[in-house]
């Protein structure tokens, strides 16, 4: 019975437990599973001094909650913090200025001194480096620096060693900690050079550039004897460097502490062709140029005065022909190559100014420009002679000054004479002087502007290259007017008898020949003018009949004479004088004038000789 009994109650066991067993499972089923909470960190990698959010999500289990969050052993600002409702949180952090490169980690512990992490996650900090765009070239290539891994927001100094180190800028790394700046590689010795960045914080990093020598021509071709120009840099440091043209030495230059070099040389007379130029220094740097041979031409001088003679000669021209050399658009000369087309020809520098000039050497097909220089020396400027400073001259003046001599002749001369110091007001101006003296002609003659006017004068020098000296120290003269005549005959207010014989001073001045102008009036002002007569050659004049002019007895009449010199200058009117016609003498006045000429001579002989009978009278 008790068998059957356990039968029984193991069957009803099973029962019930395949009825509860699918409730549960369905019962399990249907409840949600919770997620574990997550951390995530933006950026996730970055320098000291990055600044980093940290998110947190999926923290339902731990609404209301107080959680810690450390930054590997240290408890971040604004922690511990209560999880909000929402289950998410997020909260900025600057990553230490202490913190060393590699992977760090941020953790969410539910208490500060649990082992346990509710979410975790690693920040890498960067290494500080620097890369270049370009490892290796020639001075003056142009380089990219790219920094990374510095402290993000600070100053980092970049230095180039070359001698020493020298600074290349200061730049400011971003808030990722990078940075980028162009350089150009300066003056350097060839070989590997350090580029370094550092900053103040002790990130630093280094990047190497191997400078590779260089050999530069100011000419690609050129002709036999004509100037080159070789430069070179990155090469030793001064270090002997050799000039190569096919097998031939043309030069030897010296580099300086930079390892660069510049060194002119006239192109060998070789073979038109294209060869290789090399430049080796002791130390093994090395750098090869192409340059081309062609026909040339060279001068004897490259620098002289007008007038003197040049020298061309010219090589690889055609053979047997003719070359043509001019001189700017000049053609100053024409040469025959001989049969290897080289020529020797010479001429006279033309009158050009100073400066620049170019000789063309042309054959026809081959076409060779020189560069010619005039001398470019200014004259000395002249010296004056005559008329001495500050002295009266005619009106017709003549001026001398000293000869210049200069290398570029002939030298002409400039002349200009001004009314006043500053030479504002020009009366007179000659150009182009062939002669260092010069005489006024009749129609330059000098007028008076006033009683005595004073001119200011002055000379340049012109070489025949154009070169103009100073204008000369001014020097004065002075050009006075003829003086107004003095009268003489007929004595002022006396009878006068026709004809009347007017007779004045002559006037002396260094305007000759002298003329003079007689006038008579009826007034003292001469406004009633009745007799006129000019261009008198001479200081007298007699009045006469014929000349049609009838005087009236009793009546004053008054004269006057001016002065006019060679320059047509006038004097002033002499001081008037006044005479009178005897109406009552039948004599006419010339006769009164002898017989009272005789009257004189007889009284004087007269009283002479009773004189002479007084002083011989024998005592009684």
């Amino acid at each position: 019975m008790k068998t059957i009994d356990n039968s029984a109650r193991n069957r009803k066991r099973l029962f019930s437990l395949a009825v509860i067993f699918p409730l549960l499972t369905v019962l399990v089923l249907s409840t949600p599973a919770l997620a574990a909470p997550v951390v995530t960190l933006t950026p996730a990698s970055g320098v000291p001094g990055t600044e980093v959010t940290i998110t947190g999500a999926v923290f339902d289990s731990y609404k209301g909650d107080i959680v810690h969050i450390f930054f590997d052993d240290e408890e971040i600002s604004g922690s511990p913090m209560e999880v909000p409702q929402t289950g998410e949180f997020s909260i900025p952090f600057i990553i230490p200025a202490d913190t060393t490169t590699g992977r760090h980690w941020i953790r969410v512990k539910s208490e500060a001194g649990s082992t346990s992490f509710l979410a975790e996650n690693f920040f890498i900090i960067e290494e500080a480096d620097i890369t270049l765009d370009v490892i290796d070239g020639p001075v003056g290539t142009e380089v990219i620096i790219n920094g990374k891994g510095f402290y993000a927001g600070r100053t980092v100094n970049l230095y180039y060693f070359n001698i020493v180190g020298d600074p290349i800028t200061s730049i400011t790394a971003s808030s990722e900690g990078r940075f980028s700046h162009d350089f150009v590689i300066p003056a350097s010795t060839g070989g590997v050079h350090k580029i370094s960045a550092s900053n103040a914080e002790g990130n630093s990093a280094e990047a190497e550039f191997e400078v590779v020598p260089e050999l530069t021509l100011n000419l690609a071709s050129a002709g036999p004897m004509e100037l080159l120009t070789a430069r070179g840099s990155g090469f030793g440091y001064r270090s002997k460097v050799n000039i190569t043209l096919s097998a031939l030495t043309v030069a030897t230059a010296k580099t300086g502490d930079y390892g660069n070099f510049e060194i002119e040389f006239n192109v060998p007379d070789i073979q038109p062709n294209t060869y290789d130029i090399k430049a080796q220094d002791e130390l093994g740097n090395i750098d090869i140029a192409k340059f081309t041979v062609t026909a040339g031409a060279n001068l004897s001088e490259t620098t002289e005065a007008v007038g003197s003679q040049l020298t061309v000669k010219g090589s690889g021209f055609n053979p047997n022909g003719p070359v043509d050399i001019k001189y700017d658009d000049q053609t100053v000369a024409t040469a025959v190559a001989d049969n290897n087309g080289a020529f020797t020809v010479t001429f006279d520098v033309p009158p050009s100014e100073g400066g620049n000039h170019v000789i063309t050497v042309s054959d026809g097909t081959t076409t060779k420009q020189l560069v010619f220089i005039v001398e470019s020396e200014a004259p000395q400027k002249p010296a004056l002679l005559l008329p001495s400073n500050n002295t009266d001259t005619k009106a017709g003046v003549h001026l001398d000054w000293h000869d210049i001599t200069d290398p570029s002749l002939p030298v002409i001369y400039d002349l200009q004479i001004a009314s006043d110091v500053n030479f504002l007001s020009l009366v007179l101006v000659k150009e182009g002087l062939a002669a260092s003296e010069y005489s006024l002609t009749e129609e330059e003659t000098l007028f008076t502007i006033a009683e005595t006017t004073t001119y200011f004068w002055r000379v340049k020098a012109i070489d025949a290259a154009r070169n103009e000296s100073q204008w000369s120290d001014p020097w004065s003269f002075l050009v006075d007017p003829p003086p107004a005549p003095m009268l003489l005959i007929p004595l002022s207010d006396r009878e006068s008898d026709m004809p009347i014989q007017f007779n004045w001073q002559a006037v002396a001045s260094l305007s000759l020949p002298m003329t003079y102008t007689l006038q008579l009036a009826t007034d003292l002002y001469f406004t009633s003018v009745i007799f006129e007569k000019t261009g008198l050659t001479v200081s007298d004049f007699t009045l006469n009949e014929e000349e049609g002019l009838e005087l009236e007895g009793e009546i004053a009449y008054f004269w006057r004479v001016k002065a006019i010199d060679d320059a047509n200058n006038e004097s002033a009117w002499s001081d008037p004088s006044s005479f009178y016609i005897d109406s009552s003498s039948g004599f006419p006045g010339w006769a009164t004038y002898t017989l009272i000429g005789i009257a004189v001579i007889i009284a004087v002989f007269l009283a002479f000789r009773v004189g002479r009978r007084t002083a011989y009278q024998p005592p009684d």
